[in-house]
């Protein structure tokens, strides 16, 4: 699946400036359900693949703004797309968001901070498509 970097990019920059937030550096890789199953083993002890692993990697001391990697599933996009028929590169994105939602301090642990975070991903996703599209 080719998404450009650039869409990812800008996705990026458009939640952090929704968010309030200050970035420094955040990398996001996509790779195979294999390797972020072999991930999710190593750094949060579940087993089996999931859609997306978010690190904070920053150093509050040097004040730089967040500093992150965002670990997204292309394969898991693959078949969600498919399957809620919202297409395979919408669902990448929205693990993207998804991802920098939780180094921002959203959570899902509960069913009411999931459906909040649900809801701000849904509109901070739809905004930003809605912006590209209209350029």
């Amino acid at each position: 699946m080719r998404v450009p970097r650039k869409r990812i990019v800008e996705l990026v920059r458009h939640v952090a400036a929704a968010e309030g937030a200050r970035l420094g550096h955040v990398d996001v890789a996509v790779v195979s359900s294999r390797r972020i199953a072999a991930l999710n083993r190593r750094y949060l002890g579940r087993r089996g693949a999931t859609d997306v692993l978010s690190f904070d990697l920053s150093d509050d001391a040097s004040g730089a703004g967040l500093t992150a990697q965002i670990v997204v599933s292309g394969d898991l996009a693959a078949r969600q797309g498919r399957s809620r028929g919202t297409g395979p590169q919408r669902e990448l994105l929205l693990y993207v968001v998804h991802g920098l939602l939780h180094l921002l301090g959203y959570d899902d642990r509960t069913p009411r901070q999931a459906g909040r975070m649900r809801a701000r991903q849904e509109e901070l996703l739809g905004e930003f498509l809605q912006l590209r599209n209209s350029r």
